[in-house]
């Protein structure tokens, strides 16, 4: 038996539900059973009291653009042990940011580069980043290639633009149709209304982001519900857009970024996604563009706040970073706190399932059962709280 980690007292959100307070025991790199607490080597065991404290598990941000491997590792400090990349160009960044998440504290999956339309607004804003039309998608035959030059590239998902003006629906078909011949999860721009309905009759698994043009009305959410499709909504971006200056310039000097938007149309699209009982996973679209930031791993934790202000539970948002966020990504062997699971491991103070800012009261983190440090932007009535080492 190798060192353990007995964290005592503690009240524990598994993924599901609050349980305790009880053990939990970290061995090696995944979480143990209960029973190598018993009678273990003092010397060889590290004790937590976790009294006032409650365990999550690490928590995953299912939409980030990360910019390299120190913001990969920035993500982990606050305790988001797991994100899902929606975009990652040039092919030489996405295979430094893969291997950085081997060896660091941070597990990254992505898409590599997102299926696009050249004259779309996406477009547009690529060009000005120096991607040429070669990087396009322009037609059904170059959909099919684009899947497959992302499956050679060993992608976790297919990324797609579905907003309109953009690809003919043709496109969006295809690409679907091609991506599930090789067997890969598809997740679709959809940030207003029509991008939607776009994006649910071409029968793509996920949406990230939701309309500020429109609230979603029964139609589209049964559909969603129907389809079981998952929705990733990224308030923290939406709120960043509906408050931007910067948008709000370029509205009147490009027509193309005219656009209504209203925070509250977010807010009650989520609502009624909840009450229809759509799956919903977390994700902030943490990015640096410097139009409207939003900061990695930190994000995360409004996200939540923004999600319990739509109407969801604590609960609810919690499993949305937890557990729901792992089952739509297919990953099996973490968002819950399980024997043989994975150890990554937040443990914060207070009690998020009643009052959701508290997952910003961080006292320790593990990924992989290796101890993360805290960042210092949480603030210092974060670090250690009631709990402490024994």
């Amino acid at each position: 038996m190798g060192k353990l980690t007995i964290i005592k007292h503690v009240r524990v959100f598994d993924g599901q539900a609050v349980v305790g307070p009880k053990t939990v025991v970290i061995d090696g790199s995944d979480i143990g059973e209960n029973e190598l607490a018993d009678d273990a080597d003092p010397s060889a065991v590290v004790v937590i009291d976790g009294t006032g404290c409650t365990l999550l598990p690490g928590l995953i941000d299912c939409h980030v653009h990360i910019r390299d491997e120190a913001q990969l590792a920035e993500c982990a400090s606050f305790g988001v042990t797991t994100v899902c990349d929606m975009a990652c160009m040039p092919i030489d960044k996405y295979h430094k940011l893969r291997a950085a998440s081997v060896l660091g504290p941070t597990t990254w999956l992505s898409s590599s580069l997102p299926a696009y339309e050249e004259n779309s607004r996406h477009g547009r804003l690529f060009k000005l980043g120096g991607f040429g039309p070669e990087y396009a998608v322009h037609d059904t035959d170059e959909a099919a290639k684009f899947v497959q030059n992302r499956v050679d590239e060993g992608v976790d998902y297919i990324k797609i633009v579905a907003d309109h003006p953009g690809h003919e629906q043709a496109v969006l078909d295809k690409i679907q149709v091609e991506a599930k011949k090789h067997g890969k999860m598809t997740v679709a721009h959809t940030a207003h209304y029509a991008a939607f309905e776009r994006g649910l009759r071409a029968g793509f698994d996920i949406l990230t982001h939701v309309p500020m043009d429109r609230a979603l009305d029964n139609n589209v959410v049964s559909q969603m519900t129907s389809q079981k499709t998952v929705a990733v909504p990224t308030l923290s971006m939406m709120e960043g857009m509906a408050n931007s200056w910067v948008l709000w310039g370029l509205s009147w000097i490009l027509p193309s970024f005219r656009r209504k938007t209203d925070f509250q149309n977010a807010l009650d699209s989520v609502a009624a996604m909840r009450n229809a009982g759509v799956p919903i996973a977390a994700g902030t679209d943490t990015n640096n563009s410097g139009i409207f930031t939003v900061v990695a791993g930190k994000s995360l934790h409004h996200e939540l706040e923004l999600m319990v202000r739509a109407g969801l539970t604590p609960i609810e948002a919690l499993r949305a970073a937890t557990s729901s966020a792992a089952q739509h990504f297919n990953l099996r062997d973490r968002g819950r706190i399980s024997p043989g699971l994975r150890a990554d491991i937040v443990l914060v103070d207070g009690k998020p399932d009643k009052d959701i800012t508290a997952t910003q009261r961080i006292s320790k983190i593990w990924s992989g059962g290796e101890e993360v440090p805290i960042s210092s932007a949480l603030g210092p009535n974060s670090n250690l709280g009631s709990c402490a080492v024994m």
